[in-house]
């Protein structure tokens, strides 16, 4: 694999590296895969292959849209699947619709998610002190969402450039919190 442009360019298929994720992924794990509404059913259907079980579908509300031929796009969906037995969510009563405003201005990375929206996953899913792992951590959002939550975290970015600036962030972040 070459480093950097793989996911970019979407070269990579999801049965490229879901069997992966799945693989590492601990027994009662929650999965969020952002993905757009054109891939949904693709994704699910490439998850459930590997093993993985459909537990939701989210959706995140953004404060801005992006161009579309037949219909500006003000959300993402996040498809909520599980390894293994399930799991109820720390916080059942919170909705499938998120208001979380997107980041405008400069970003740092083209998919760059907000930190509060990360958050709620974390905390939904996993236990102070357990571990995240994100398989394409871009600019380390989730990493540093997982700091601001008491998790740890794995993180990975075959783009070396994006990998720089997610280093500097958590080493930043981590200067923050002490």
């Amino acid at each position: 694999i070459k480093t950097g442009g793989l996911f970019r360019h979407n070269d990579i298929k999801f049965s490229d590296w879901l069997p992966e994720v799945y693989r590492v992924l601990k027994d009662g794990s929650h999965a969020y895969i952002m993905v757009n509404a054109r891939n949904i059913a693709k994704l699910q259907t490439e998850a459930e292959k590997c093993g993985f079980k459909f537990v939701n579908l989210l959706v995140w509300e953004k404060n801005n849209v992006t161009a579309n031929r037949y219909y500006m796009q003000k959300c993402e969906f996040i498809l909520l699947l599980r390894k293994g037995k399930a799991r109820t969510i720390n916080n059942p009563g919170t909705a499938n619709i998120f208001h979380i405003k997107n980041i405008k201005g400069s970003k740092l990375h083209t998919a760059q998610k907000p930190i509060g929206l990360l958050k709620v996953f974390i905390e939904n899913s996993t236990s102070c002190g357990g571990t995240v792992f994100d398989p394409f951590m871009g600019c380390g959002s989730t990493c540093i969402a997982c700091m601001k939550t008491g998790r740890k975290y794995i993180g990975f970015e075959l783009d070396e450039k994006y990998f720089e600036i997610a280093k500097d962030r958590i080493e930043n972040a981590q200067k923050a919190v002490q």
